[in-house]
């Protein structure tokens, strides 16, 4: 055993907190350490693997699992314990930097601090020997020491790589790393290595391992193309168009080494109208960018300012391709929701006629949910004896719902939330009302909001003008009730 001296001291934990600011972030370090082993050794079948162990608490009679530990291995080139020393005595160096490799060499081992109370870096450079085990503790980063193991007891590891465990899980920041939400970041943060198969992703929390698999985008994809940038390669971007507002949806920025960087509009410069649309999303890889030192933004050189020009000319195209995946996605939407409708208010006015609305939730064949089972009356034994007669089939009658169309209103009835148009016998949304536009978002509020204006139009026309203002107020004050009465 070895101690190695570090450059490390009292404020160790805050310059951590500024370099990763969650703990996927901070996991983010040895997965990004485990490519880029991966990539030195030239293999077209690398595999990172990350499982995940728990342990079983519990008193009283309950018990409930609670994360212990993370192993981060890969099938890179490995460690000896020479350059395990060498790693240590250029912590916070920013060698990497200066190569299209991701992690800064040294600050994704020290990201460890925000996870575990200790890492143990098993690693060998050959097949079939011995591992050397580097050894760092939280307790140890203030007085700045660590330890190099040979032939480490706890940790054996003979596959050429490294495995990377991540012990003593802090309690605090365990739920954050359940295997759902590693698996989705992920996902998103080495999208363009795993779309390029540079090599596997996957992860357990029992023995089974499931492949992370890319972030899948939910639109419909409008633009994919390089595009050149003045004097220095092309830039290649990825968009896709949402049908409705999604506050998830962002556009991913990758730099050198097919590097997630952060999120586009986390640049200043993009923080406007097209990149902020919550209805865009995808991802822009433009390797001639470079990282700042916390890894968190770009250099914001004249690279860059070639690549934010080059940008800024195709805002143009990317909104008029937003305006038309959007409207035509809401005009299909739009039909499928007053089918619906119509189909309510149906069967609303046939249950009225017949007297029904008062027996919908009182135990009948009608009622979901109210805690009564539903039992089908026996049929009589003589009648299961006679021989089956033909069904007649009954013309089901023509709906008595009215007929709806969302439409653009007229600067007059720009304030009203619906009319009647007696030309087209045809009940009109205002498409461009706020309550509506806040409505349609969701189907089934949307499809409550219709019912409402149907029985604002049903009353005008019973009751006349007189009922107008009266009629209107309270499609208002339902709309806005909204969320209660769910």
């Amino acid at each position: 055993m070895a101690k190695v001296k570090l450059h490390t001291g009292p404020g160790v934990f805050e310059v951590l907190s500024h370099v990763c600011r969650s703990p996927q972030e901070a996991m983010k370090q040895f997965v990004e350490n485990a490519a880029d082993a991966i990539e030195l050794v030239g293999t077209e079948e690398g595999e990172v693997l990350i499982k995940l162990t728990y342990q079983t608490v519990g008193s009283n009679g309950s018990t409930v699992r609670v994360l212990k530990s993370i192993a981060i291995q890969d099938t890179g080139v490995g460690m000896d314990s020479q350059k395990m020393r060498q790693v240590l005595q250029q912590i916070g160096s920013s060698e990497k930097l200066n190569s299209a490799l991701r992690g800064e060499q040294g600050i994704g081992l020290l990201a460890f601090a925000l996870i575990a109370e200790e890492l143990h870096l098993a690693s060998t450079t050959t097949e079939g020997a011995p591992s050397s085990c580097l050894v760092l503790k939280r307790k140890w980063l203030k007085s700045g020491h660590a330890e190099i193991i040979r032939n480490c007891p706890d940790h054996k590891h003979t596959d050429r790589g490294t495995v990377a465990y991540l012990d003593g899980i802090l309690p605090e920041i365990a739920p954050q790393l359940s295997k759902e939400r590693i698996k989705e970041y992920l996902g998103q943060q080495f999208a363009n290595d795993l779309r390029s198969n540079m090599y596997s992703l996957a992860i357990s929390d029992d023995h089974t391992f499931e492949q992370i698999h890319p972030q899948r985008f939910r639109g419909v994809k409008v633009l994919s193309q390089h595009f050149s940038v003045e004097r220095a390669g092309s830039a290649y971007v990825e968009l896709y168009v949402l049908p409705w507002e999604m506050t998830d949806a962002s556009i991913s920025l990758y730099g050198r080494g097919g590097t997630r960087i952060n999120a586009l509009t986390d640049l200043q410069t993009f923080k406007v109208l097209p990149w902020t649309d919550q209805r865009l999303e995808g991802y822009i890889r433009y390797d001639r960018l470079k990282r700042t030192a916390d890894k968190t933004a770009v250099v914001q050189d004249q690279v860059f300012g070639s690549f934010v020009q080059t940008l800024h000319q195709i805002e143009p195209k990317v909104k008029q391709f937003i305006e038309e995946v959007s409207a035509e996605s809401q005009e299909k939407r739009f039909t499928v929701i007053l089918q619906r409708a119509g189909k309510l208010i149906d069967k609303f006015l046939r249950y009225r006629e017949k007297g029904l609305l008062e027996k919908l939730g009182m135990g009948g064949t009608e009622a979901k949910g109210n805690g009564h089972e539903h039992r089908p009356v026996e049929t009589p034994a003589f009648v299961q004896a006679e021989a089956p007669q033909a069904v007649r089939t009954v013309p089901r009658p023509p709906s008595r719902a009215p007929n709806i169309k969302i439409a653009a209103p007229s600067q007059e009835k720009s304030i009203y939330r619906s009319w009647y148009d007696p030309g087209e016998g045809v009940i009109c949304i205002n498409r461009e009302h706020a309550e509506f536009l806040l409505s349609q978002r969701e189907d089934r509020r949307c499809l409550r909001y219709l019912f409402y204006v149907w029985m604002k139009e049903t009353l005008l026309q019973e009751y006349g003008e007189q009922a107008a203002k009266v009629a209107d107020e309270m499609v208002g004050l339902l709309a806005e009730a909204e969320p209660l009465l769910r």
